[in-house]
């Protein structure tokens, strides 16, 4: 006894049905008194040609009763002649079909249902022009609603693969539940059931309701009836703008033979600039009429505007020479891109459930239905990398943490591989005199710049000097080091200027300046130590500065810049030789 394949319901599935379309499947086995066959030779009735608001209301109403024929079929005409229309949705079909895909496996997969994900992707690759002949089409829901792709399973190598054709909506008809979809056989009010996994029925619903509300052809159907008829208008009166108005005369008593003539000569005038009329008649011409286009494109463009906020959302994107600023424009491709994930969405959620999940049960022996892989599409969000490249040097010396492999993800930008050339930055620029940079040929050492600090050529050697004299300030720690070199690095040393008198009396006041500084800046730098060890924030530490200040002594410096400026006064006044510090 062969094998039963079960669905996700116990069910076993009939597997000759799904070897051929069910729409041809129908028409044969009715010995030519096909059930559905004649859907093939059915054509559109094409209810745009000459609509009317009775009309349209008509159609709208029969919709609303379960007859959505008339409905599907306007929206044909309307899409396949207003260009704003087809232009706007155009936009959101192939817009979906440019995003990238993937089939990924259930949350906390085991290597099995990880490898089960791997192989479906492999198949549904394998589907020749995938994008193109089931996302695209998909795609064409948004405007009427639901758009049916036939689909049969044939045996390649071993495997059932799927093949599509496209169905045209207007083949289905509404159920008597009012919201599912059934196939039109011509003998019922409902139709026949459809095949279970012979059709892949994307259901794209744009208003709450049931199924034959849902579609956005309701909506554009009222503007595209306005901008119609300002068309039509239009063109009436490009026709006659500019000709002078005719008007014949006849006299008294003419026959209505000859005011037939007359009417015939003023109306052919206009285009033959000739006529032969009766000596008794006349043609008078009038001014030329006047009047111009501003109230139907007013309404036009009007319509476009109302077409493109239904279709898209907006209308700065899809407008041309108007008036509006960066802002928003990027406020209005927002919602552009929420309108693309919500249709990324919905057909990922149709793929996964009648596309994959057949794959999988036909294919895949013991198979869990509750735990299949899932159809994803990547909306992208749009990052700004001008943004980023300004923003992460920054972040990065401020000591935030950020994460290599999040960037490339962010960034899509793939991570180069082992031995792969990579780009690199352009070395930083040095200025003309800076010091070389820490570690380099000929920079300063912190710690031995420190224990030079140590020594005093004035003392015996091995003998310490004074520990006033080895101060905090004399001492920096190598992060301070680094923080001069930065510092030093980023300006250029002005040329020397040449010195007098008081260079000299300044200097030899700044010779032993440490232990005057000492009772000023230890008490911030001890308050400091004590910061960077307890993890104090910076905005804590600002708010203990004015405490801080309290312990610092400045009474050493301040007389030290007192006894500098008497002795300055004094010598300038009793013009005294400057040299060397004994009056400092």
């Amino acid at each position: 006894m062969a094998s039963k394949i079960l669905d996700q319901y116990g069910k076993p599935i009939d597997l000759a049905a799904i070897r051929e379309p069910q729409t041809e499947r129908e028409a044969s086995a009715t010995g030519g008194a096909a059930r559905v066959g004649w859907l093939h030779r059915e054509f559109d009735a094409h209810p745009g040609r000459a609509l009317t608001p009775a009309r349209l209301n008509a159609i709208l109403t029969q919709a609303e009763q379960g007859d959505i024929t008339a409905q599907l079929e306007l929206a044909d005409d309307m899409e396949e002649r207003d260009g704003q229309i087809f232009s706007e949705l155009a936009k959101r079909k192939t817009a979906v079909t440019t995003l990238e895909w993937d089939v990924e496996p259930p949350d906390d997969a085991s290597s099995a249902e990880q490898a089960m994900a791997d192989q479906v992707r492999d198949w549904i690759k394998q589907i020749p022009n995938f994008e193109e002949d089931v996302l695209l089409e998909l795609m064409d829901a948004v405007l009427k609603g639901y758009k049916p792709i036939e689909m049969w399973w044939e045996l390649d190598q071993g495997t059932r693969q799927p093949r599509f054709a496209p169905r045209p909506q207007r083949w289905l008809c509404i159920g008597e539940d009012r919201n599912s979809l059934r196939l039109r056989d011509g003998a019922s009010q409902y139709g026949v059931p459809l095949q279970p996994y012979g059709w892949l029925l994307h259901v794209h619903k744009s208003r709450n309701g049931y199924l034959a509300r849902g579609s956005l052809a309701r909506v554009l159907a009222w503007p595209f009836l306005f901008k119609h008829y300002a068309v039509r208008d239009l063109a009436e009166f490009l026709e006659i703008y500019g000709l002078p108005m005719r008007l014949g005369k006849y006299p008294a008593g003419a026959s209505d033979d000859e005011k037939r003539k007359l009417l015939q000569a003023v109306v052919s005038i206009g285009h033959n600039a000739g006529g032969v009329i009766p000596a008794s008649m006349a043609i008078d011409f009038q001014n030329a009429a006047q009047g111009n286009e501003a109230p139907f494109k007013t309404m036009w463009d009007g319509m476009d505007a109302v077409q493109s906020k239904i279709i898209l959302g907006q209308t700065l994107t899809s407008s041309e020479g108007k008036s509006g600023s960066q802002a928003l424009g990027n406020v209005h491709n927002e919602v552009r891109l929420d309108i693309l994930r919500s249709d990324a969405k919905r057909v990922a959620a149709t793929l996964t459930s009648q596309l994959i999940a057949p794959l999988v049960l036909f294919n895949i022996s013991g198979a869990d239905p509750r735990r299949l892989p899932r159809f994803c599409i990547d909306v992208p969000d749009p990052e700004d990398l001008a943004l980023y490249a300004e923003a992460l040097p920054k972040l990065a010396a401020a000591g935030m943490r950020i994460g290599v492999s999040d960037l490339h993800r962010r960034l899509r930008i793939e991570e180069a591989d082992d031995g792969e050339e990579v780009l690199k930055g352009p070395p930083a620029p040095t200025m003309p005199g800076a010091p070389p940079a820490i570690g380099a040929p000929g920079a300063i050492d912190p710690e031995a710049e420190d224990s030079a600090d140590d020594e005093d050529p004035a003392m015996p050697p091995g003998v310490k000097p004074p520990v006033a004299k080895r101060t905090r300030a004399k001492k920096a720690p190598p992060a301070a080091a680094a923080v001069k070199q930065v510092a030093l690095a980023g300006t250029t040393p002005p040329a020397p200027a040449p010195r007098d008198a008081l260079d000299d009396l300044v200097d030899s006041a700044l010779s032993d300046w440490q232990p005057v500084m000492a009772a000023l800046v230890e008490p911030l730098m001890a308050e400091i130590d004590k910061a960077l060890a307890s993890g104090e924030s910076l905005q804590a530490f600002r708010d203990r500065l004015p405490k801080i200040a309290k312990q610092m002594d400045d009474a050493p410096l301040a007389e030290r810049v007192a006894r500098a400026t008497f002795v300055a006064r004094l010598a300038g006044e009793a013009d005294l030789d400057l040299s060397g510090d004994e009056l400092v």
